[in-house]
């Protein structure tokens, strides 16, 4: 029969039925598809690389596992996490590994030392240049070795002393005086650099300075604006200061002797010096510019306070030579009065200027 409704379909018979069959859902059948392929997988490259795995059954839970890895060069992480629901289950592990890099900066300082040329001034004192040592000593009033020696130290140490010059040796010694002795001279280093001077030695007390060498003196001279009055220079070389002497009787007791007039240049070591090379074991010197020597000083010399032979030395300010009216300033030669270190017995005595010079 007919259906009333549609009647081009068939609605059973009088006393029949028309049967229909339910077909399975088409979704079933694809759901039935995947649960029967055992897996898939997909991988891809990026920047980073990354392999993942996921399956999907009829059941109701699900498993994915992914694991990253990025690598950097700047920073160092590690990082798990792990999130979970009632129908699936997802576990990440994503690690970043990073190049650490470690830097050592070092800053190193060089001390330069200073090499004193000519004309250098340094705490007040200027510099003369370097002298040869000798023995005796070149500068024989005052010495002191110190592990803490420097210019400063030494300029202080002679001035303290009422002496103008400072000499560095061994770079920890300290003399002083007021004029070089024994043939001591300032080497002549004008094509020299100051580098390559034989006065080389590092200060014992400042590595920055030099203190002359094993043989040589680094010599300063104290400026004008230190006050070095002028006072009797005890010994020159062998020769020990013997005392003021009336003019007639040390003339004649130099009789016969050599005598020079040194207007510009006469000063205690000069004429003992001069007297020296010649043989002479006496050396007298009067007037401020006159020197005189002689074999011997008679024991009728009549011997006058050290006060009266107050006239200054042409040649050296900070030294007397002798008095007026032929008053004279005596030094007699005595190879005992010199140890074999080159030192004399009146090292470190007192430079007190006890004379007033003559005006």
């Amino acid at each position: 029969m007919k259906c009333p409704g549609a009647l081009t379909q068939i609605c059973g018979g009088s006393s029949r039925l028309t049967l229909y069959t339910r077909k399975p859902a088409s979704g079933a059948r694809i759901a039935q598809f995947q649960a029967d392929t055992p897996s898939s997988t997909v991988g891809s490259s990026t920047s980073s690389t990354s392999t993942r795995t996921s399956s999907t059954s009829q059941s109701s839970t699900t498993s994915s596992s992914r694991t990253s890895t990025t690598s950097t060069s700047s920073s160092s992480s590690s990082r798990t996490s792990t999130t979970s629901t009632s129908s699936s289950s997802f576990s990440r592990t994503s690690t970043t590994s990073t190049s650490s890099s470690s830097r050592t900066s070092t800053t190193s300082s060089t001390t330069s030392t200073l090499y004193p040329t000519p004309s250098l001034t340094i705490s007040a004192h200027i510099y003369l240049g370097c002298a040869n040592a000798t023995n005796p000593l070149a500068l024989n009033a005052v010495a002191k070795t110190s592990t803490s020696m420097d210019l400063e130290a030494c300029h202080t140490l002679c001035t303290s002393y009422n002496y103008g010059l400072a000499g560095l040796q061994n770079g920890d010694t300290c003399y002083c005086g007021n004029g070089l002795q024994s043939f001591s001279a300032l080497q002549d280093e004008r094509n020299t650099l100051p580098k390559d001077s034989k006065c080389n030695f590092p200060c014992a007390g400042n590595a920055t300075e030099i203190c002359g060498a094993e043989e040589y003196l680094s010599v300063w001279n104290a400026t004008e604006s230190v006050k070095i009055p002028p006072t009797m220079v005890k010994q020159v070389g062998f020769y020990p200061l013997k005392g003021c002497f009336n003019g007639t009787i040390s003339t004649k007791a130099l009789l016969n002797a050599t005598s020079t007039s040194l207007p510009t240049t006469n000063s205690a070591e000069d004429c003992v010096g001069y007297c020296a090379t010649r043989g002479y074991a006496v050396a007298g010197m009067s007037e401020g510019n006159a020197c005189q020597c002689g074999a011997s000083l008679p024991t009728n010399a009549e011997e006058l306070t050290l006060g009266e032979c107050n006239v200054v030395c042409a040649g050296n300010k900070r030294e007397f030579c002798g008095g007026k009216e032929g008053k004279t300033l005596v030094y007699v030669k005595d190879t005992g009065s010199v140890d074999t270190e080159g030192k004399p017995k009146s090292l470190g005595q007192l430079n007190e200027a006890t004379v007033k010079p003559a005006v």
